[in-house]
């Protein structure tokens, strides 16, 4: 979404949970939020627009600009986890020393290359894809269980440790994606 030159800064929220009388609350009394709009709601999930009182600032140019992809912002009592994509390790750098600058504390929780085509598998690194795809294929994931984490290394003619990184790695990543992501 392109944000105008002057006016107020537009958001759109997602927000999950089993009630949402303490967020809604929360918009009401807020005094940088100038309205909310319930845009649609689906079981526990809903989507709000909210319209801040804090207009433009002037490093948003600087912001909108940058060759990242914001996947998700996630805000909790503890912190702002954010997520995304950005286009090389400069842009990363830029954007980390931009919000340094601001006096804004930025820990780096996990960082990769993704050479996958395959755009369902982000972040999934090709040998985690290779050996994920030959443990299904061998059976490993079957109940019952048709090959074993021995059976797969050997088909890979990888270590025992390395195929069992590599799984483990994926499946989080996998979880991560598709389910953890999905709840905020």
């Amino acid at each position: 979404m392109e944000q105008p030159h002057t006016g107020p800064l537009v958001l759109f929220i997602r927000a999950t949970g089993p009630s949402f009388d303490g967020l809604d609350a929360t918009f009401e009394d807020a005094s940088f939020v100038e309205n909310h709009v319930l845009i649609s709601e689906v079981g526990t999930m809903r989507l709000y627009q909210l319209i801040l009182t804090i207009r433009r600032p002037p490093f948003l140019e600087e912001i909108v600009l940058q060759k990242r992809f914001p996947e998700s912002v996630t805000i909790r009592a503890d912190g702002v986890y954010v997520k995304q994509q950005f286009a090389d390790r400069d842009e990363f750098a830029t954007w980390r020393e931009l919000h340094r600058d601001a006096g804004i504390s930025v820990h780096l929780d996990r960082l990769y290359e993704s050479t996958s085509t395959d755009t369902d598998l982000i972040g999934v690194s090709d040998k985690q894809r290779e050996a994920l795809l030959t443990a299904y294929e061998l059976g490993y994931f079957a109940v019952p269980q048709h090959a074993s984490l021995e059976d797969v290394a050997a088909e890979l003619d990888i270590s025992l440790s390395a195929l069992a990184e590599r799984l483990h790695r994926a499946q989080a990543h996998l979880i991560e994606h598709f389910f953890h992501a999905n709840r905020y």
